[in-house]
């Protein structure tokens, strides 16, 4: 008894892991020779029974390039860079839609965008199609949002191509949204499955 009351508190704990990101001082500038900056930080928390905090960790510049720089780390990249260069053609579209199912929750968010192309006309074009872009993302993409999510697009007549980006944030994902994705995807590869394997069949009595 004591053993299976334990398995359900182990259950609900991983059912109820909330992870909450915080992104400060994120930049972008195409203007740089180096287009990011060094100064930013990512902040990583992860809740379980969606409150009681188990985990802190913090990630700067310094850190990401340590990261970065390890061998192991170096070579498995490549080698998943060298399986999506062969691979390509087999790239499941459906698994990568799917992850859009995932909600997100926007406890803060600050964007601001300068942007400026070569034609004046075309930059006074483009400006109010992201603007809708973002402005749709929010309204139907993310979980929940209060109303301290700023975003701003600054247009830039100078006839120059120059994108500008300044970005901080808190985010929120809960592991339940994670799980129900992860079952969604099994489902629809165990269809893809069958689907193959009636159609081989049908094919291989079509010569009888």
């Amino acid at each position: 008894m004591v053993f299976l009351f334990i398995i359900l508190i182990i259950i609900l704990a991983i059912l109820t892991i909330r992870i909450k990101i915080k992104l400060i001082d994120f930049k972008f500038d195409s203007r740089n020779k180096k287009h990011f900056n060094k100064n930013y930080l990512v902040e990583i928390k992860i809740y379980i029974f969606n409150f009681l905090p188990i985990l802190k960790y913090k990630i700067n510049n310094e850190k990401i390039k340590k990261i970065m720089n390890h061998e192991i780390i170096k070579n498995e990249i490549k080698k998943q860079e060298i399986k999506l260069i062969e691979n390509r053609k087999d790239i499941d579209i459906k698994a990568i839609k799917s992850l859009k199912d995932i909600k997100i929750q926007i406890d803060e968010m600050k964007l601001n965008i300068t942007l400026g192309t070569e034609e004046a006309s075309i930059t006074a074009f483009i400006i109010p199609i992201i603007s809708t872009a973002i402005a749709i993302f929010l309204s139907q993409k993310v979980y929940k949002y209060n109303d301290k999510q700023i975003f701003s697009i600054t247009p830039v007549y100078i006839n120059q191509n120059l994108i500008n980006i300044e970005f901080s944030g808190i985010f929120q994902v809960k592991m339940i949204h994670i799980i129900n994705t992860i079952c969604i995807l099994n489902k629809r590869k165990k269809g893809d499955k069958n689907e193959r394997t009636s159609n081989r069949r049908s094919y291989d009595y079509g010569y009888e």
